[in-house]
């Protein structure tokens, strides 16, 4: 399947964007323009400091998609921004044509809670966002600032824990349905953040399609079947 010509956002996860994962490269490849912004605080640039609530942190993604000038387009978010994606459509629903959520947080169930990413070792943090092994970008993030690759690494978690921790609850599940925009959600089926017991709160018309063997960032650990699903979703 090819899609026509057609710009798209893509809001990385909790472990930042530090390069496409084939799922997105596979809808580049298919004829999607792929605009993947840095959240702020997750590029490792010095001087970060995390907004301190919810609303100047939807504030200051807004300012990062309004300079795409990519806006109005199909949206998809994954994890931290999957949240920033549904607010989008929520509260700017004329920006948002089509809406992509790969295991979006902002909705915590105390029956399931998931395991607590900043409870842990920080060694063992990225592969607890995996099934597979953590993939080499993952890895090798940031070497290219030398010594100050610690310093940029830190950073990213310090955004990733100011939007979670200690519990990722931005109370979506109140407005959730002010969702209008055709939407699809796809959730890893061996996900330890988020558990996939949660992606019936994100779903309204239609059931969240459970992605088997994945774990929460899902579209590095089944890039092929994640890329089928949004390219069906976006050409249809």
């Amino acid at each position: 399947m090819v899609a026509t010509s057609m710009q798209l956002i893509y809001l990385h996860g909790i472990a930042g964007g530090p390069a496409l994962s084939p799922a997105m490269t596979s809808l580049a490849a298919a004829g999607f323009d792929i605009v993947a912004p840095k959240l702020p605080g997750f590029a490792g640039h010095p001087g970060f400091q995390a907004p301190h609530d919810h609303l100047e942190w939807l504030t200051r993604v807004w300012d990062v998609l309004d300079d795409t000038n990519a806006l109005p387009c199909p949206v998809i978010g994954a994890s931290v921004g999957g949240m920033f994606a549904a607010e989008l459509a929520i509260f700017r629903p004329e920006a948002v044509t089509k809406l992509a959520l790969l295991a979006p947080l902002g909705i915590f169930d105390a029956a399931n809670p998931g395991i607590d990413l900043y409870a842990m070792p920080g060694s063992q943090r990225l592969s607890s966002l995996f099934a597979g092994p953590v993939p080499a970008p993952f890895e090798t993030a940031f070497a290219e600032l030398g010594e100050e690759q610690g310093v940029a690494r830190y950073l990213v978690q310090v955004a990733g824990a100011s939007l979670v921790w200690p519990i990722p609850d931005r109370d979506l599940d109140t407005r959730i349905h002010r969702i209008r925009t055709p939407s699809l959600v796809l959730w890893g089926s061996d996900d330890k953040i988020a558990p996939p017991t949660l992606a019936a709160h994100w779903t309204r018309d239609t059931t969240a399609v459970i992605v088997t063997g994945a774990g929460h960032l899902l579209e590095w650990d089944a890039p092929e079947f994640v890329a089928d699903k949004l390219l069906s979703f976006l050409d249809g």
